[in-house]
This record gives structure tokens, C-alpha cells and sequence, in this order.
């Protein structure tokens, strides 16, 4: 017989989500508390005693007293059990009426297709079934949406595998994109809270080229002290003053080559005259870079939390001006070694556009992951009178959002 309870205890919480196929860091308890603009709260299902299905709500306080509920990444339960789904979305409906919500929106981590790109896309065994119970227990399903700015999360991802990488494994580009960054001197530290505002330093140049609004240093530590054991931050840093050298003598070597070359190698003198000609310039910026920035400097960075046996890279940047050495190409490839040193089973690599033809995507296929798509949101509407204006206000709000991310 199953029971409805409120105020689970945290570790009895995690416990069951960490041992759950569909375990996911926003359904952690802490994750809570990092949204700390909204209320949270856990709710579960007991089968005699038993937990069967556990959900960390967030509540968000509404004009007139009213609240607005999201269940991220959740509820986790046994989707294919249609009587505990119902139980379940009943008591979350209840649950909502005593907060004078709204509705609630919830995105359970229910795949609806996985794949390789360029291979066939099958829809998941039990996806479609898995909709029609949601929809037959009162849920409103916003259905396939596309684009990311039509969700709260992402409803594609890239997410690589443990048994799908290794350097190995990756593609050609990609371990040539890694033998220049490890030519060129290019350096990755794994750290924390001491690599915060180096690493918000990254996101703000990311923010600056991208023409988009991310996180204050403030975010990214309150991230690493949420999650003190599983978060961490992968920079990558460049010795200024030793690359100078090392292209200085690169240099010298190549005008001994020069003088030593014979008339009749036309073709030769000409390979090591544009080679003269690129390291001049390459010694050029670097004293530049040297004299504006410093000897040593952070040109990429990642920050990572492990949860369970999954892991998500949840902001990356790079200073554009450091391209050439391919600096984003090594952290992202240490970053995803390390989430798996630490023993998960998956790196998510973050959201892509549901047209897969997208940058983001592109350069995230340099690393054999596979594409992931959920089923999406859902709306359970709890006061059915406002129900319809809250989802008008709830979309024009997400346009508003999107209109002024676009301006900045």
C-alpha cells in the first residue's frame, strides 16, 4: 500500500536517487540549496515502508501569494509502474494546492531517443508508453520542443560514455587538436575554491564573445562550497615567458636551416621562409601578450560536479585570443578523464538545439558522444482556473528573457 510523505530526510533522499537509473544532480538535496531563490522540499512515495519514488521540489513564490512548483529532472520513480505514477502525481497535485501553486512543471530524465550522429535514430522502447501514462495522470505534455530556449533544461544533450572514450577512440581532428595543445605548451591544474576568480575571469571573455549573460564569480563558489567533494574546476595555463623561448630557439633553428640550404631547393627555401615568417609573428604576440598580461595566464576552464555515477560540465570558457594553441580541446578532454577517474560512468557535456546544427555541437562531437533526447516537460495544473493565464504569463516571460539575452 503506498504512503505520500513530506519532509524526507536528505541522506535517505540521495541515497535512493544516487542508486537510481535515473539519478541526476538536480534531483540531489543539495542542489536545493544552490537554488536558493526558490523554496525546496522532498516529497516521496513508500511502498510498506519502503521509498519507491523521491522528488526534491523547488517553489517559487507568486504575485497575490501564489507559487509556482518545478520538479527538475524528476520525480525519480518507475515510470513503467502506471498505479505509483499516479499516486505519485496525485499527492504532487495535493502537495501543490497546499502551496497555492499554480501548477507544477516537471522533466523527468526519460530518454526518448539516444544515438551517434550519423547513425539511425530509434525512438527508446518504452518512451512512447512512458508519455501516455504522464498524460492519462493528469499532465499537460508541451511535447517535442526544439529549440532550448522552449524549456528550463536543455531536452538534448551531449553526453559521453565511459566505454565510448578514451584518447584512442577519439577522432583524427581531435588528436591533432591535443598534440598542438601539448606542442605548445599548454598546461591543465584541476583545483577549487582557489581557482574561482580565474576561472569567472574566462567566463566573463566567454560571456563578452558570445554575447550572453552567464554567472558572477559569487555562483561559481557558492557551487564548489555546495558541493565541497564533487565539484571541481579544470583550467588550463600557459607559460608565457617559456614559449617565448621555446619559439625563439625554434626560430634560430630554422635561419641555420635557412643558411644552410643549397640554391636548387627552391621549394624548400620557400616551406622555411613562410615558417620564418609565422614564428616572427608568433614571437611578436607573445612579448605583446607577455607585456600586457604577464609571464604566466589562464586562456580555458570547465567546472564540473560529479553526482552518483554521472557527472555535468556545467560552464566552460576560453580566451578567444589563445585559440591557435587549442586550449578548450585539452580541458575538456582532462575534465571528462577526470570525472571518470572518479569513477561515473557519464560526462554530460551540456544542451544542444534539437536541429543538431548548431557550433556547440560540433565541437562536442570531437569527444564520441552520444545524443541524448528526452521526452520534455510536462505541466500538472493545480488551479485550473489560472492554469491557462499562468502558462500565457509563464511563455511570455521566457520570450521577454530570450529578447533581452539577445540584446546584450
Amino acid at each position: 500500500m503506498y504512503t505520500f510523505k513530506t519532509g524526507l530526510n536528505p541522506d535517505e533522499h540521495d541515497e535512493y536517487v544516487k542508486a537510481h537509473p535515473l539519478a541526476n544532480l538536480l534531483q540531489s538535496s543539495a542542489w536545493g540549496k544552490v537554488k536558493n531563490n526558490w523554496e525546496s522540499e522532498l516529497i516521496g512515495v513508500y511502498d510498506n515502508e519502503h521509498l519507491v519514488a523521491s522528488a526534491q521540489v523547488l517553489i517559487r513564490k507568486l504575485l497575490l501569494g501564489m507559487t509556482m512548483i518545478y520538479v527538475p529532472k524528476g520525480p525519480i520513480m518507475d515510470y513503467t509502474n502506471e498505479s505509483l505514477v499516479k499516486f505519485m502525481i496525485k499527492h504532487l497535485q495535493l502537495f501543490g494546492k497546499s502551496h497555492r501553486a499554480l501548477f507544477v512543471k516537471m522533466d523527468p530524465a526519460i530518454k526518448y531517443r539516444a544515438f551517434k550522429l550519423g547513425e539511425e535514430q530509434k525512438i527508446l522502447a518504452e518512451a512512447e508508453n512512458i508519455i501516455k501514462i504522464l498524460q492519462n495522470s493528469n499532465l499537460k505534455w508541451q511535447g517535442l520542443t526544439q529549440k532550448m530556449a522552449d524549456t528550463v533544461q536543455p531536452r538534448f544533450q551531449a553526453n559521453v560514455h565511459q566505454k565510448n572514450f578514451s584518447e584512442e577512440q577519439l577522432p583524427k581532428k581531435t588528436k591533432q587538436m591535443l598534440r598542438i595543445a601539448y606542442k605548445k605548451g599548454v598546461i591543465i591544474k584541476k583545483g577549487g575554491l582557489e581557482f574561482v576568480h580565474q576561472f569567472a575571469e574566462i567566463m566573463k571573455k566567454t560571456e563578452k564573445r558570445k554575447g550572453v549573460l552567464l554567472r558572477e564569480a559569487s555562483y561559481y563558489e557558492k557551487l564548489l562550497q555546495t558541493f565541497p567533494k564533487q565539484a571541481f574546476i579544470m583550467l588550463a595555463k600557459l607559460d608565457l615567458q617559456e614559449l617565448y623561448e621555446n619559439i625563439q630557439m625554434h626560430y634560430q633553428e630554422n635561419e641555420q636551416a635557412i643558411a644552410e640550404l643549397k640554391k636548387n631547393q627552391i621549394k624548400k627555401r620557400h616551406q622555411l621562409e613562410e615558417l620564418r615568417l609565422s614564428l616572427k609573428r608568433e614571437i611578436s604576440e607573445l612579448q605583446e601578450k607577455a607585456n600586457s598580461f604577464g609571464e604566466k595566464v589562464i586562456i580555458a576552464g570547465t567546472l564540473t560536479i560529479v553526482f552518483a555515477k554521472t557527472s555535468e560540465i556545467l560552464y566552460a570558457g576560453m580566451d578567444e585570443a589563445y585559440k591557435r594553441y587549442m586550449p578548450a580541446y585539452l580541458t575538456w578532454f582532462k575534465t571528462i578523464q577526470e570525472a571518470f577517474a572518479q569513477g561515473t560512468n557519464t560526462s554530460n557535456m551540456g544542451g544542444l538545439e534539437g536541429n543538431l546544427n548548431d557550433g556547440l555541437l560540433k565541437f562536442k562531437n570531437n569527444f564520441n558522444p552520444t545524443i541524448e533526447e528526452f521526452i520534455g516537460e510536462f505541466d500538472l495544473p493545480v488551479n485550473k482556473f489560472f492554469f491557462a493565464l499562468s502558462q500565457w504569463i509563464y511563455k511570455l516571460k521566457k520570450h521577454q528573457k530570450k529578447k533581452a539575452a539577445n540584446r546584450t
